[in-house]
């Protein structure tokens, strides 16, 4: 997993859109609140969306919303699960630590990952997580985004966790 925290980075238009949401929508408190969003206005963005939310004391990330597309490309819907769950079942701990890195900073962070396929190639994607409150001024949700680059599921065959 490559992160960076400049978008001008990415070369996905997914991202890029809803980093444009993030920074038009910035409460005084220099995050956007949950409220703010509108599915309604992220149509084609929803199949590739997770929303979490974060526990502060211990830090923990559980996924309240995973996207169909995003379902798809892991193999199973992990909404209501924890990450901390899914690290135990072989996935990575890095995800945490970008959870925990943007919670701190308060600002969105964005990568690239290449990802083996059972054909014994690999696909690369790019996300984008992007901090925002509840309410008040404290980060505890995310919106996160996940672009395949028009990769389909067969085509990628993506490694099972596990």
């Amino acid at each position: 997993m490559f992160t960076w925290t400049d978008v001008g980075r990415c070369k996905s238009r997914m991202v890029h859109q809803l980093n444009d949401w993030w920074i038009a929508n910035q409460a005084a408190s220099g995050l956007p609140d949950r409220r703010a969003f509108d599915p309604a206005a992220f149509k084609t963005l929803m199949p590739h969306l997770v929303i979490v939310e974060i526990e502060p004391e211990p830090f923990r990330v559980r996924y309240r919303l995973v996207g169909t597309r995003v379902a798809q490309f892991t193999g199973f819907d992990f909404t209501g699960r924890y990450l901390d769950e899914l690290i135990a079942l072989g996935s990575t701990s890095e995800w945490q630590n970008q959870y925990q890195a943007a919670c701190a900073d308060r600002r969105p962070v964005f990568g690239s990952i290449t990802e083996p396929t059972t054909a014994g190639g690999t696909f690369t994607f790019e996300f984008g997580l992007f901090p925002i409150s509840a309410g008040g001024p404290e980060v505890r949700q995310f919106i996160g985004v996940e672009d395949y680059f028009g990769t389909s599921i067969i085509s990628a065959q993506v490694l099972p966790i596990g």
